[in-house]
Parts: structure tokens; sequence; C-alpha cells
């Protein structure tokens, strides 16, 4: 799935499964806690 992302548009609100199997999205777990997202693109 491409993302057409520009700086200074809102971060889409994208599912990641949890440590307990549970599907989240990111909104749901930066309500309950700090959220940092960092990407990092390593050699390859």
């Amino acid at each position: 799935m491409p993302l057409k992302f520009e700086e200074g548009q809102k971060f889409p609100n994208v599912s990641l499964v949890d440590d307990r199997g549970k599907e989240v999205t990111v909104k749901d777990v930066g309500r309950r806690q700090p959220l940092i997202l960092a990407f990092f693109r390593g050699p390859w």
C-alpha cells in the first residue's frame, strides 16, 4: 500500500498488532500513552 504523504500532513491512522496479538490503531495507542514513531532504513 503506497502512502502519498507530504510534509505537514497528518499521519495516517494505520493498524498494527500489539504484543497480545490484538489489532490496534496508532490513534488508539496515542490516546493511552506517549507515542514516538521512528523509521530506520538500514543498509540492505
